[in-house]
């Protein structure tokens, strides 16, 4: 058995093979090299004030340990690999190669936009990491095609992207009543609904599907 004969090549997945390998280098760079740390970190209270604009999507290519980066490149390369698919197959593969890069720049900066606002005025307050992505290319990945059959193993009322959506944004909402100094649960629902939203925009028929699904059982 050859690695493509489980994973998808870089063709199937160009943006994956690309992102990843970008995200491990620069995140081990920061774990040992504080002043690159520190110039790629979001700091809302310097941002709001005009400064340090870059770091609205740096901030995503550094990460705070190993597990926080082992779990982003994780989700990003799958996901990442499943939006590339998904536009290919409706748009066609120029169209995926052209919007891929400019949604996973969207699903990093528009997020952190939103933690500045909400951060704007706490001067000890900094953020890093690519969860906006990752959160985002969930969201995109389970509206894009909300009419795709799933059973989940536990939960019996799940049968297809659309209530499984639901669920996890259920679960997101319920964290975020948990205070975790270190998990922004927060960004990670504004990003989700993101994702959810572009994946709508993107493909104007998973409006009416989303709608469907909701209450389509199987």
């Amino acid at each position: 058995m050859q690695f493509f004969d489980v994973f998808p090549t870089f063709q199937e997945a160009p943006y994956s093979y690309i992102i990843v390998p970008i995200l491990m280098i620069s995140s081990i760079l920061g774990f040992y090299t504080k002043p690159y740390f520190h110039a790629l970190l979001l700091h809302p209270y310097e941002l709001a004030r005009g400064k340090r604009l870059h770091t609205l999507l740096t901030s995503a290519f550094i990460h705070r340990n190993w597990i926080h980066l082992l779990f982003n490149m994780l989700i990003i390369y799958g996901l990442g690999y499943d939006m590339f698919g998904n536009i290919m197959q409706v748009y066609g593969s120029v169209s995926a190669y052209l919007l891929t890069p400019l949604l996973f720049s969207l699903l990093i900066i528009i997020p952190n936009a939103f933690l500045v606002l909400n951060k704007r005025n706490d001067f000890y307050f900094t953020s890093i990491g690519a969860s906006g992505l990752t959160f985002g290319l969930y969201g995109f990945s389970a509206l894009f095609f909300p009419l795709q059959k799933i059973n989940h193993l536990f939960i019996p009322w799940i049968h297809n992207a659309a209530q499984y959506w639901l669920y996890i944004l259920i679960v997101l909402t319920l964290l975020s009543c948990v205070k975790i100094s270190k998990i922004n649960r927060s960004l990670h629902i504004v990003a989700y609904l993101l994702g959810s939203i572009i994946a709508l925009i993107t493909r104007n028929e998973s409006i009416y599907e989303f709608t469907k699904a909701l209450f389509l059982k199987f």
